[in-house]
């Protein structure tokens, strides 16, 4: 079936939901009823040639313009950097930027955001990002590799730009270095990084930071073992509308070392920042690391943090990297909305739960995707202005990967969009619908599996909602 006969018949939700299988909630651990109004997708437009990477829209309620980031290869450049030991050369990539007037429906002709020397780098869970402030200045989150710097004959050092327009998106100042050795005093690497602007303009940066293993480094001339070698969740805050950047601060450790970020706040209330923990020997017998998603709070601005909480005790144990992120978002009335991967042994799959307590505790979490396999997916959540919760997942058990939407109403139903092709979702709302970009998938002998294109689609609740 053409894709765009599949986003036109919504109608047949419930032989989506049925494909989808034993991945259906059971219902033991789900209160969100299957039968519920479909959510319709728009045609699908394409917004970037092949070599695309990451993208991530953001929207400007006040005006309804959105904008999309990403990194996209230049053709016919010479490779960024040497090879690495067994791998290809890195390509040449640049940050662009395209705009929409009418709500994600149409793109402009994107424009060059990072600098011809940036070595930029774009991954899964670090990802280009776009955010735009309360009075429609927009912003570019990216990350770049530092050629100059190296451990153990190792290039292993990220350096984190931010770009800062007051056009909207038309020209952009020069980009600003944010948790350089200058200001941090020590130095580090900036991994899984994210942006979040609060709605009194702060702009907050988070990342996972590798300070202790470098200090480790530095002074030994080789790596630390696994007690010493930790990553930090860190936090650092603009107060000056993304012109300059407070030094960081410690949110969270030891967190996993490959798993994305997030910081959130509602109009009151504390600041939000999550990411996976890890405890290295909290199953007994296990060698692997229990990795569960965890949420510190600050009632300061992120000055100072309370002890990280668990969403839940998935007791998630896994020996590699997940890479993937959570989602985390908060409502008018202060509840803290957050959907995740987890691959426990009873049920994994991707879940949803809401903190009414200001992140104290957690709800006992919804399943919106479970079997008895489901591999790593990376998760996004969205609020819209009646606080219906959007959900953005991959799902990678067939042999195509496919992208699923849900959007969890105030009352608890849900409704679902048939699921499409496609990878690393991102999403964000206007009014009661959707914009969602992905990256669509490059054919199976292709250098990144994952830069076969940039598209996007408007997702609204259907008639009979």
């Amino acid at each position: 079936m053409r894709r765009s006969t599949l986003f036109k018949r919504a109608a047949l939700i419930g032989a989506a939901l049925a494909a989808i299988g034993a991945g259906a909630p059971r219902a033991e651990e789900s209160v969100l009823a299957l039968s519920s109004p479909a959510l319709v997708l728009s045609e699908a437009i394409e917004l970037a040639p092949a070599g695309g990477r990451n993208p991530t829209v953001a929207v400007d309620r006040r005006t309804g313009a959105a904008y999309l980031a990403w990194a996209q290869e230049v053709a016919g450049a010479a490779p960024q950097a040497p090879a690495k030991k067994g791998m290809k050369p890195d390509p040449k990539l640049e940050v662009l930027l395209a705009r929409s007037d009418d709500g994600g429906r149409h793109f402009g002709a994107p424009i060059l955001v990072s600098a011809p020397k940036d070595n930029v780098q774009s991954h899964t869970v670090s990802p280009t990002q776009a955010a735009v402030g309360p009075k429609g200045e927009v912003y570019v989150l990216y990350s770049s590799e530092d050629p100059d710097f190296a451990l153990l004959g190792m290039r292993l050092r990220h350096l984190l730009w931010l770009a800062r327009s007051e056009d909207g998106g038309r020209t952009f100042a020069p980009p600003i270095e944010i948790g350089s050795e200058a200001v941090e005093g020590v130095a580090t690497s900036h991994g899984m990084t994210n942006l979040f602007v609060a709605p009194d303009g702060s702009l907050y940066a988070s990342w996972l930071d590798t300070r202790e293993t470098f200090a480790y480094v530095l002074a030994h001339n080789e790596w630390p073992p696994k007690q010493v070698y930790s990553s930090q969740l860190r936090v650092a805050r603009s107060a000056d509308g993304g012109r300059s950047f407070a030094q960081s601060t410690l949110a969270a450790k030891p967190v996993c070392v490959c798993c994305g970020t997030k910081v959130a706040q509602g109009t009151e209330g504390p600041l939000y920042a999550s990411t996976r923990g890890v405890a290295w020997s909290q199953v007994k017998g296990s060698a692997d690391a229990v990795r569960d998603i965890v949420v510190a709070a600050s009632r300061d601005h992120g000055a100072t943090w309370s002890e990280a909480v668990k969403i839940h005790d998935d007791r998630f144990k896994v020996s590699g990297c997940p890479d993937v992120a959570p989602g985390l978002s908060v409502d008018s009335k202060g509840r803290v909305h957050a959907a995740w991967y987890t691959g426990t042994e009873r049920h994994p799959g991707v879940f949803y739960a809401i903190s009414t307590d200001q992140g104290r505790s957690f709800s006992e979490p919804v399943a919106l995707l479970a079997d008895e396999w489901v591999p790593y997916a990376d998760v996004k959540l969205a609020l819209d202005a009646q606080d219906n919760a959007w959900v953005a997942f991959e799902d990678r058990r067939g042999d195509e990967d496919l992208i699923h939407l849900v959007r969890i109403d105030s009352d608890g139903q849900i409704r679902r969009a048939v699921p499409w092709p496609g990878a690393i979702p991102d999403l964000a709302t206007i009014g009661d619908s959707a914009v969602v970009v992905w990256g669509s998938l490059a054919p199976e002998d292709a250098e990144e599996q994952h830069s076969g294109g940039i598209k996007a689609v408007i997702a609204r609740p259907g008639t009979g909602s």
